[in-house]
């Protein structure tokens, strides 16, 4: 396989089927069947011909690791793409979880597809993730491909779909580097940069790189969120409210401990490359990475 990758996108995704009209605003407790799933598309060139990877997953920072020992995978025995099965997948997917993962988020789940075949699974998923990506091959997703398939996935007598898909992270390599760009959820709105990673001297930077660079900044970002709350609850204890912590005393050190390893990754990162961001930098970056 060559060096360059197809465009890779991450897409959160939630499809909800209803039996006959939905039930007003707050929608999935009603849905006879709700698909979550974040959803990496990644084409590989091979050969001439262009193989489609996917990996979806629980969460963005996951999600986008394991794409990245994938590509690397594949990258160094390009053979793989043909026998999947010599591939460790479960030695992958060990290999990018953090303790912090392992110990307070247990609903973690990743799988892999290769051209509409899945290849790996972490746990038990939904048999309906199987029927889509069987159909889809690579390809987005849409309303009227879901109701095509709804009764092959859940038993309805009408058939009311609610489906949405976003792109959260749009990445691709080019002739300086790897660009990136990131939509994100901060404080139930969306905020977007880019970042560019520039290729060192007759070198070039992996798509593997960038991808755990992003996963680093999402998990940061989702960290700084929970540190918020616990923030908050801290500040009403003080004032004589309920101050009940959302998460254990275990919980709060370890995500005090994942946060700092987090910083020190990509303050790491931009001590050995160059990373350019658009419009700026996220508030969020660690002290020495915000230029």
């Amino acid at each position: 396989m060559p060096q360059e990758v197809g465009t890779l996108t991450l897409y959160r995704e939630k499809s909800l089927f209803f039996d006959g009209a939905h039930p007003g605003p707050d929608l999935e407790p009603f849905a006879r069947l709700a698909i979550r799933a974040n959803r990496v598309v990644c084409p590989l060139p091979q050969n001439g011909k262009v193989r489609r990877l996917v990996v979806r997953g629980h969460n963005i920072p996951t999600t986008l690791r394991l794409s990245a020992r994938i590509l690397d995978a594949f990258k160094a025995a390009p053979a793989a793409l043909d026998d999947p099965s010599a591939v460790d997948w479960a030695a992958l997917a060990d290999s990018i979880l953090s303790d912090y993962d392992r110990a307070f988020v247990p609903e973690t789940w990743l799988a892999a597809y290769l051209d509409g075949d899945r290849v790996f699974a972490s746990t038990t998923i939904s048999p309906a993730l199987d029927v889509l990506e069987a159909e889809l091959k690579g390809r987005e997703a849409d309303e009227a491909m879901l109701k095509r398939l709804a009764p092959r996935l859940v038993d309805l007598r009408q058939t009311r779909l609610r489906h949405d898909s976003r792109a959260a992270v749009v990445m691709n390599e080019t002739t300086d580097g790897v660009r990136c760009a990131v939509v994100e959820r901060r404080r139930g709105k969306d905020a977007a940069f880019s970042f560019h990673v520039v290729n060192p001297p007759k070198k070039r930077i992996r798509m593997s790189a960038a991808l755990f660079m992003a996963a680093d900044l999402f998990e940061i970002q989702n960290l700084y969120a929970l540190a918020e709350r616990v923030q908050r609850a801290l500040q009403t204890a003080a004032t004589g409210g309920d101050g009940a912590l959302p998460f254990s005393l275990d919980q709060v050190e370890a995500l005090t401990r994942r946060n700092l390893q987090l910083g020190a990754l990509v303050k790491g990162f931009h001590d050995s490359h160059s990373v350019r961001y658009r419009p700026a930098p996220p508030a969020y970056l660690p002290v020495g990475a915000r230029t």
